[in-house]
């Protein structure tokens, strides 16, 4: 009993520094909406009832979920928060608030691996049984002669919006919902349609790998309709989220600020205490505590359920909601196009059409923002067409440029230096190849190739390293002579003159059977070769 209970203290004192982490976090991000948390309350605003939230395990926290949003509420609190899901998913809420009043909200989200994540939702906040009555007024309209009832009227508010996530970097993604909100009273309807615009980002560096970071602006470009004079007014919403204790505990903080209401805060915490069951904690307020949350969670495979209460100055109110998660993910799809479109921009650029290759791959990196892979051979390929659009046909210029290319995009680094260098001698004014050769030797940190003049006509650099090759045996380096007639070997793999060479260096290494080998391999390409014969004689 002792051990539990000194389980349970330090797990709550490590809620409670992570809880004055994030909120000291979210202090230092936003500074000037912290000093205004000591505001008198505000209401009555056009379309408040869309700020009472989505789903009971939101409401459980207090409402701080915008830099959460991880579920199919985030079509409610922060459309970049859907490219967090990779399954379709629906989610329902029903809540009692008091007599004849109710609160609904439905959502349903889709994930596609390539266009993004799309959502909709339905939020309903309905009261009914208003007694309608007409009176009548003497001549003087000083007395009532008479009270008639005539029945009943409602109050029904209903906003219906749909919502866009994508990711466009590694860590951010954006979002995107479009609002229509009416509000029927009786016979009268008026209502709004408005934009809101989200960003999340997640994780800023491996320190804060489990921060996450939210902001966005609601009711943009809003327009109405019907019977009122209302203006829906701007709302800034920030909010900050963490995962401590191996991801079990999430704290999170948000900050709403209505341009025409005071500032609004929210706290809650989520601790998983097996891998299917959760307890909540949450806080909500302006200048003090309006409302304090609880709850727990429990899911099944693809199913969840989560439950909360709230206590507040109209007493106590239950909150309960359902999630379906089905459907394939959409994560087996997403890497089957990466691979497709990568694919098609290797064979492009084994081709010659470099422009083509990076056009796929930056298709690739669009659909999956967080290969680290395909963002590094994007980022080879701009570099190659920053200097190299297309090098097609079957010159030796144009087959070792596309070699080169190949080396230098697969991580070849040597093969592409080789390639790029053979290709410059072959066509010594092509200024563009050189200066695709000068910056990946400058970024490997290499001696850069200098502009090639030929002092005598058609010596090239396979000559030049014959020569060095000849020279090395006449020194006795035969160890060189091996290497210069490999690197000629690389560029020209059936250089007569190479092979040669190569056979005689390792004949004076007294590697005869080596030598042997090599320059049966001369008369096989060249049956009409008189000098290798006479060494083989000399063998025999």
């Amino acid at each position: 009993m002792k051990g539990i209970l000194k389980t349970t203290i330090l797990i709550a004192q490590r809620i409670t520094k992570a809880m004055l982490f994030v909120f000291v976090i979210s202090y230092a991000l936003f500074p000037e909406p912290c000093t205004l948390l000591y505001a008198a309350a505000t209401g009555g605003q056009p379309g408040q009832f869309l700020s009472w939230g989505a789903g009971a395990r939101s409401l459980g926290m207090g409402k701080a979920f915008f830099a959460v949003c991880d579920d199919a509420s985030a079509t409610y609190w922060n459309p970049a928060g859907l490219t967090q899901l990779d399954r379709k998913e629906i989610m329902a809420l029903h809540v009692n608030l008091f007599a004849d009043t109710s609160y609904d909200f439905l959502s349903y989200v889709h994930p596609t691996p390539k266009l993004g994540v799309f959502g909709v939702n339905l939020t309903r906040l309905f009261s009914g049984g208003f007694e309608k009555i007409a009176i009548t007024f003497d001549s003087n309209k000083e007395d009532i002669i008479d009270i008639q009832t005539l029945g009943t009227f409602d109050d029904s508010r209903m906003a219906f919006t749909t919502a866009y996530g994508k990711k466009i970097r590694e860590n951010l993604s954006v979002g995107l919902a479009g609002k229509y909100i009416t509000h029927t009273l009786d016979t009268s309807t008026n209502g709004f349609i408005t934009f809101d615009t989200t960003v999340l980002i997640d994780g800023i560096n491996h320190k804060f790998a489990n921060l996450k970071l939210g902001f966005g602006i609601q009711n943009l470009l809003s327009t109405k309709f019907g019977d009122t004079d209302d203006k829906l007014p701007l709302i800034f919403r920030t909010g900050a989220s963490h995962k401590f204790l191996r991801d079990k505990l999430l704290i999170a903080f948000d900050i709403d600020k209505n341009i025409r209401a005071n500032m609004g805060w929210h706290l809650g915490a989520e601790y998983w205490l097996i891998n299917f069951a959760s307890l909540r904690l949450g806080f909500e307020g302006e200048k003090g505590i309006r409302e304090t949350t609880a709850g727990f969670g429990v899911k099944y495979k693809d199913y969840g359920i989560d439950y909360s209460f709230a206590l507040h100055d109209l007493g106590l109110s239950h909150r309960i909601s359902g999630s379906w998660r089905f459907g394939p993910s959409i994560i087996h799809d997403r890497d089957a196009l990466v691979r497709r479109f990568v694919q098609e921009g290797i064979e492009a650029y084994r081709q010659g059409n470099f422009l083509l290759a990076i056009e796929r791959i930056e298709a690739a990196l669009d659909v999956d923002p967080t290969s680290k892979e395909v963002k590094k051979m994007y980022n080879k390929m701009h570099v190659v067409v920053g200097f190299v659009q297309s090098a097609t046909g079957e010159s030796e210029e144009a087959v070792s440029i596309r070699k080169g290319v190949g080396g230098y995009v697969e991580g070849d680094e040597k093969t592409a230096i080789n390639a790029f260098r053979y290709a410059y001698y072959k066509n010594p004014g092509n200024m563009k190849l050189l200066g695709l050769l000068n910056r990946i030797e400058r970024d490997l940190g290499i001696k850069l190739t200098e502009s090639h003049k030929e002092d005598v006509v058609g010596f090239t650099i396979i000559d030049q390293k014959v020569y060095d090759a000849r020279q090395a045996i006449i020194e006795g380096k035969y160890d060189q002579a091996l290497i210069k007639c490999q690197e000629i070997l690389n560029l020209e793999p059936e250089n007569i003159i190479a092979l040669e060479i190569m056979g005689s260096a390792f004949f004076m290494m007294d590697q005869a059977e080596r030598a042997k080998e090599i320059w049966m391999k001369v008369i096989e390409l060249d049956p009409t070769n008189k000098v290798v014969p006479e060494f083989l004689n000399q063998m025999q």
